[in-house]
């Protein structure tokens, strides 16, 4: 299924990432990311799919519960081996399902609104939110670490990738 495929492309192109940083490098704040650390955005990201996945089981899931666990966006290793798990986890994911999705945007109390989503549904927020975040992490590694390999479409949205090419071909 495509959207298990792309997730799972993009958890392989972090964990590919993160293999060449030194873990001081992962943890390192960095002035382009508002002194944030590649490692915090990718444990945002890892945070993300994991609750996707719980939601999977439970039928419930709320982005807002992240527990912005310092050991994922501190220790790379624990990192990458918590993206393997995902990797296993989304490719064993054979059904959609029903998933009740609980968001709240209030700043004065806890006033929660429920929707109706599903798991594909969450499955292709998380790839777009995660495409998002890369972009992010792009420019960091550009910036202050350019002896990273990354890949040609890490951080580009699909649509883009399918529009730019689509564009080449009429030309």
């Amino acid at each position: 299924m495509q959207l298990q495929q792309i997730s799972i492309e993009i958890l392989r192109q972090l964990i590919g990432v993160s293999e060449q940083l030194e873990d001081e490098e992962f943890r390192q704040p960095l002035d382009i990311l508002s002194k944030n650390s590649i490692g915090k955005h990718i444990r945002h990201i890892i945070e993300f799919y994991d609750l996707m996945m719980v939601g999977n089981t439970s039928g419930a899931v709320d982005y807002d519960k992240r527990c912005h666990d310092k050991v994922l966006e501190e220790n790379r290793v624990m990192a990458i081996e918590k993206m393997n798990s995902l990797v296993q986890e989304i490719n064993s994911t054979t059904e959609d399902r029903p998933i009740a999705m609980t968001v709240n945007y209030s700043l004065d109390n806890y006033d929660p609104v429920e929707i109706k989503s599903t798991l594909y549904r969450e499955l292709q927020f998380n790839v777009e939110h995660a495409v998002h975040h890369m972009a992010i992490i792009k420019i960091a590694f550009l910036n202050s670490f350019p002896h990273i390999d990354i890949p040609a479409s890490f951080g580009i949205a699909h649509s883009t990738i399918n529009y730019e090419r689509d564009s080449k071909c009429a030309q």
